[in-house]
């Protein structure tokens, strides 16, 4: 079970999704993204695909979405980048999402993990921290 963190500078506090990095989800016959809580994320994927979903469906339907922040203008963004930093996936994916801000579309993309104990895209003074919360979900 992954633990829960909270991201931000060590300096000027600037502040990221908590959490482990992303979630996954799973797409409806509309075409939306549902998220898939934690730790029953099979739940939710045999509710929107139904109890007898093909191993092939489930991979086509299912993605993670990875918390980003744009280097450019600070916009945080929700982006299905492949499986990085992904638990779930044990396979090899492309990647439904362009590595681009959809604010300013900027390439200078980043996902949490990426800016951990990376310089702080804000004050470029401190540096972003991992803050184990306690909670193990």
């Amino acid at each position: 079970m992954p633990g829960i963190f909270e991201f931000r500078c060590d300096h000027c506090g600037f502040e990221l999704p908590t959490g482990w990095g992303g979630y996954m989800y799973v797409v409806n016959d509309q075409g939306e993204r549902i998220v898939c809580p934690h730790p029953c994320e099979d739940l939710t994927v045999r509710e929107v695909l139904g109890p007898n979903a093909s191993r092939q469906l489930t991979r086509q339907r299912t993605g993670f979405n990875s918390y980003c922040v744009c280097l450019d203008c600070l916009h945080q963004c929700e982006l299905d980048l492949g499986n990085e930093g992904c638990l779930f996936f044990f396979f090899v994916r492309q990647p439904r999402d362009l590595w681009s801000c959809p604010h300013c579309r900027s390439r200078k993309i980043r996902t949490v993990d990426e800016l951990t104990g990376e310089p702080c895209p804000e004050c470029q003074v401190g540096t972003i921290v991992a803050i184990y919360t306690g909670i193990v979900t």
